[in-house]
């Protein structure tokens, strides 16, 4: 059925203003305007606000002002250029003869300019008769107007106002439904229409019966479903997190370019089999099936994760199935879609593959939470920015001597092992913990107790330990060298930090300015300072650089990673390094040699690596023709640790010791969970107990103590000495804790007592 009418430019005016009523009698026109006035009344007092506060950053509100002030400027012209006389000139181009063609696949349309546009009878939103002319709504504000006149008499119009009608009904897309007089105002949520599609997809992912056509699709159903699915990833995220998940905005950078890689294969898929019309369709499904998958697995993994964490061959085998899954579920819907060979539904299927899959393992891994750390950038920040440079490098001479004055001499007939520490990097506490496990482990099982070190840059010990830089490196060589036998003793050197494929080793502690540390140069104080026999292990990307320089008959050299690989565990995020946390925690805890369990841990390393998809980093080791025998004669699990160190270092001393290992992972995980609720249980009963005593002295001082590998508490000393810090200090003395870690030889605490009135 044929049409041909002409439209004038009121005509067109009338349509506008038809539009318009309606649009305000659907939404409420005036609640919309006052909204709209008091959230630009907001802005105004917001950027008001903002221009008082001091030190304001304008930019991060700025982006979020610009768009909404250019949408309400866009919103206030428009009313004034519709009647101005452009907004009239504008209408009066489209002025002129129309065409309307109705057939029972849907409505066609051309326009004054010979363009001819085709709507199927779906994509009617509704049809409004009035006394002058007839709507066909396309959505609430677009619509063909079709004047009454044309038609004929009333019954024609009445014949028409039917075919259009039964046109609609008759479609399968619209059966069972009515045609509505007016386009409905679209939902925010649309709920019945997401319950309903998850409900087919649920039968797509499992392989039931399902029709693709009863998959409700519009361009915000999918993005709907594409923001249930964040969420789902979210709260996955965030469960695996707890107890402290923290939001990781780079989260959201990895959804959308997953979104994006997604939108681009199928894009492809529709271009190649000529079903452009399809690509919609295909994504809502894709975007549904998603979610019912992603539910399945997502609890699968943190049931196994929870249940089987030493078991990673389970979570990898779940993410195969999963991918497997999907793709097989991809099949399925482009087989239904595209009516295809097998095999050029599965060319079709792995181009999909290629975009999802393979260049989405191409980008890095970020998750929308972590678990927070203890202590967040902002704050390792700030400390960094509070530093007064001068005071600490001055500081260093006297830090340097009070660590070297505390080594115990070597003991004549026997080879000693020096431990020496280098934690290089300032931004990544891994480094620092790196370091304080290796010296840890080597005190309890090496007896390096009293002969080792740490030099580490790090905000929080920065005014108790010497700075891990070439300066302090070369002073703490020397006076070794002055208290171990060169031949007969050995030392142990840990170096962790970034790498570089130029071979150094990154020395980094802002704002402080430190020259990053080559192979050349330790080699080079070394052979100065005349320590022969050497352990050298360097944890650090493209660490294998160092093992030919290095290298000699008298020392035995380590690294994390060859010389053209990266090594792995380094950020914020991580605890240990794979390399320390594999050779130290786990190798050396058990195996009394230094070279088997370098073997060990490499074997360790290299299953992580599988289990991760990640490329192998390969870790080196170069054995020197004597060292191994003069290893053999080290002591290896001493039976006691010696008790005399405490009463070898004064009072102050063992205070910045404390504050030391206030920083060790280890130690604060284990004062966390047993030491501070047994303290606060003794606090408790000794300020009734010791203050009410009739000559409690209320001065304030600190104690000082040592928690013993089996949980006891030794060496208690306090200062200043009155009878309130006496009584303290028993009660301290009678704690009894659970056992060390394996980790920890012992643990030195400190408690600075205020007492009030």
């Amino acid at each position: 059925m044929e049409i041909n009418y002409q439209l004038q430019g009121l005509d067109l005016e009338n349509l506008r203003r038809h539009l318009s009523l309606r649009q305000r009698q659907q939404t409420g026109g005036t609640i919309r305007r006052l909204g709209g006035w008091v959230f630009i009344g907001f802005a105004v007092w917001f950027v008001m606000r903002l221009d008082r506060q001091e030190n304001a950053n304008a930019y991060h509100y700025l982006i979020w002002l610009l768009p909404v002030a250019l949408f309400f400027v866009s919103r206030i012209w428009l009313s004034i250029w519709q009647r101005s006389k452009y907004g009239q000139r504008w209408l009066q181009q489209y002025a002129g003869n129309y065409q309307l063609n109705l057939t029972p696949a849907g409505v066609s349309y051309q326009t004054p300019d010979g363009r001819i546009s085709f709507y199927a009878w779906p994509e009617i939103a509704g049809f409004e008769v009035s006394a002058a002319d007839l709507y066909l709504y396309l959505r609430r504000d677009v619509a063909i107007p079709i004047p009454c006149p044309v038609l004929g008499n009333t019954t024609d119009v009445d014949e028409f106002t039917e075919k259009i009608r039964d046109y609609w009904s008759s479609h399968p897309d619209n059966a069972g439904k009515t045609l509505p007089a007016m386009a409905p105002t679209p939902q925010v949520i649309q709920l019945s229409a997401l319950a309903g599609n998850l409900l087919q997809a649920t039968r797509l992912a499992f392989f039931m019966n399902y029709e693709p056509r009863s998959f409700r699709v519009s361009l915000g159903i999918f993005l709907q479903l594409l923001l249930l699915n964040l969420l789902c990833i979210g709260i996955v995220d965030y469960v695996d997190a707890m107890p402290a998940p923290e939001f990781n905005i780079y989260g959201l950078n990895k959804f959308g370019i997953t979104t994006l890689l997604m939108l681009g294969g199928t894009a492809i898929i529709g271009n190649l089999t000529l079903r452009r019309e399809h690509t919609l369709r295909l994504l809502v499904i894709i975007s549904a099936s998603q979610i019912v998958i992603h539910t399945v697995y997502f609890s699968s993994w943190l049931a196994a994760e929870h249940w089987w964490p030493d078991v990673p061959q389970l979570l990898l085998g779940l993410y195969v199935a999963a991918a497997v899954w999907t793709l097989a579920a991809v099949f399925g819907v482009l087989r239904r879609l595209y009516p295809q060979p097998a095999p050029s539904l599965l060319f079709l299927l792995s181009i999909y593959a290629f975009f999802t899959l393979s260049l989405n393992g191409l980008l890095p891994s970020y998750r929308l939470y972590y678990p927070a750390e203890a202590e967040d950038d902002s704050a390792e920040y700030e400390a960094a920015n509070r530093l007064d440079v001068e005071d600490v490098f001055y500081r260093q001479p006297e830090l340097l001597n009070e660590e070297l004055a505390a080594l115990h001499y070597q003991r004549p007939g026997k080879t000693d092992l020096y431990f020496v520490g280098f934690a290089g990097q300032a931004d990544e506490r891994v480094f620092f913990n790196d370091v304080s496990l290796a010296r840890n482990v080597l005190d309890r099982r090496f007896n390096t107790a009293g002969r080792s070190l740490v030099l580490v840059n790090n905000a929080d010990t920065v005014y108790n330990a010497p700075l891990a830089n070439r300066h302090n490196l070369e002073a703490v060589l020397q006076g070794i060298a002055q208290r171990m036998d060169k031949e007969e003793d050995v030392l142990f050197l840990y170096l962790s930090s970034h790498g570089a494929q130029d071979h150094k080793l990154s020395v980094s502690f802002w704002p402080l300015r430190l020259n990053d540390l080559k192979a050349e140069d330790l080699k080079t104080m070394l052979d100065n300072v005349g320590i022969s026999n050497r352990v050298i292990v360097v944890s650090a990307c493209y660490s294998g650089g160092f093992l030919d320089v290095l290298k000699d008959d008298n020392t035995l050299v380590l690294t994390a990673s060859s010389r053209d690989h990266v090594s792995y565990g380094c950020g914020d995020f991580t605890r240990f390094t794979y390399f320390g946390e594999s050779y130290f925690a786990k190798a050396l805890a058990k195996d009394d040699s230094f070279i088997t369990a370098f073997e060990a841990a490499r074997r360790l390393i290299e299953e992580r690596e599988q289990n991760e998809a990640l490329d192998p980093s390969g870790p080196q080791i170069d054995v020197g023709r004597n060292i191994a025998g003069i290893l053999e004669n080290l002591e290896v699990d001493a039976a006691e640790p010696d008790q005399s160190l405490a009463a070898e270092l004064n009072f102050d001393q063992r205070v910045r010791q404390g504050r030391r290992f206030e920083q060790d992972a280890t130690a604060r995980d284990y004062e966390k969970k047993h030491v501070l609720p047994a303290m606060s249980a003794v606090m408790s009963k000794s300020l009734t107990d010791c203050l009410s005593q009739h000559d409690a002295n209320h001065e304030n001082f600190t104690l000082v103590a040592d928690i013993l590998p089996d949980g006891g508490i030794g060496n208690v000393d306090y200062q200043p000495v009155t009878n309130t810090a006496e009584c303290f200090g028993k009660a301290l003395g009678g704690l009894s804790l659970p056992p060390l870690p394996d980790e920890l030889s012992r643990l030195p605490v400190f408690y600075e007592m205020v007492l009030a009135e």
